[in-house]
């Protein structure tokens, strides 16, 4: 083999995912709940967007007779409420979805398998060959930042090889929510060496 299992497994100690061998390759498991600290801050963005604009409405209901004046203000209030409101639900679910989805990566030198659960419902399933890899790129995740933390969180990309100009729809996901630069550097050299891809930076 040209990895070392006992360095995969000292590589996810601690790490918030884990590695296990295969007999072709390796597998690595990122669970539910391993990035609570990025989940706290887009919940806690989704409170205050939800709480500012119903202390604004709560200052004219209930309506003391039903003016015009009272009316205006309210349908006024109402509507620069309502983006704060859509924004209070729509990171709520991410929040949710930080905290509910699991990701499961199975790499060999054949190429990359990737399930995405939510809940333990597959939501996605994703597959790209040896041959179609052009590198493995590190991204840092905007959504997976800790506001709570300083340390950057990473993500690493299978670059699919796509002719130039073209979108990259087919890119895979094969890691996420690494903490540091260096964990990232260290889980991408053991991804690369078991595909036999050169690192290129």
């Amino acid at each position: 083999m040209l990895y070392s299992t006992d360095a995969g497994a000292a590589l996810a100690l601690g790490a918030g995912f884990h590695t296990r061998r295969t007999e072709s390759g390796i597998t690595l498991e990122f669970p539910v709940l391993r990035a609570p600290g990025a989940a706290l801050g887009v919940g806690a963005f989704s409170l205050l967007c939800g709480v500012m604009p119903a202390l604004g409405l709560s200052a004219l209901l209930p309506l003391q007779g039903a003016s015009a004046a009272a009316m205006v203000s309210l349908a006024l209030i109402g509507g620069f409420a309502a983006p704060f409101i859509l924004a209070s639900v729509v990171f709520a679910l991410l929040a949710i979805y930080l905290l509910a989805n699991s990701l499961r990566v199975v790499i060999s030198p054949d190429g990359i398998r990737t399930e995405r659960r939510v809940f333990g419902r597959i939501t996605r399933l994703r597959k790209i060959a040896r041959e179609y890899i052009a590198g493995i790129e590190p991204r840092i995740g905007a959504r997976h930042q800790n506001v709570f933390s300083a340390t950057p969180r990473y993500a690493l990309i299978a670059m699919h090889r796509t002719e130039h100009g073209s979108k990259r729809s087919n890119d895979v996901v094969i890691a996420e929510d690494l903490a540091g630069q260096a964990l990232m550097a260290e889980l991408r050299t053991l991804i690369c060496t078991v595909l036999n891809i050169k690192i290129v930076d």
